[in-house]
């Protein structure tokens, strides 16, 4: 009996280091910095394709921006906070609809940097 509780004792010790790791949490200097590129590509009148085509690469998922609504300005708070392994930031945005109408608006962006940079808006938070 002692060897075979020995063994399960070694096998425990063995696999305790197997498995996955914890995904590491978003930088929150890079989330300030892929947003502003993203925002500033949506205002400079790029898709979100050309976004994601650029290195590095930037998946943004924004509903005003796909629907062809234009971003005429944007103002960041000063800092996104920290969310679980992600960061969110409040952003006041300015936006032209098709028909001409200009809309201000409070947006909430999810960004995420590992291991793909995505940024989502937060369609509860808006």
């Amino acid at each position: 009996m002692r060897p075979f509780s020995l063994g399960l004792i070694c096998c425990a010790f063995f696999l305790s280091g197997c498995g996955t790791s914890v995904a590491e949490n978003v930088d929150p200097d890079q989330a300030k910095r892929v947003l502003q590129t993203a925002l500033d590509a949506w205002k400079g009148g790029l898709t979100s394709a050309d976004l994601e085509a650029q290195q590095p690469s930037i998946i943004m998922n924004e509903a005003d921006w796909t629907n062809g609504n234009r971003l005429l300005d944007y103002k960041m708070n000063d800092a996104g906070k920290l969310d679980g392994r992600q960061v969110r930031w409040v952003v006041q945005i300015k936006l032209q609809d098709k028909n001409g109408k200009v809309t201000d608006r409070k947006a909430t962006y999810i960004i995420d940097t590992v291991p793909r940079v995505v940024i989502v808006r937060d369609s509860f938070a808006s």
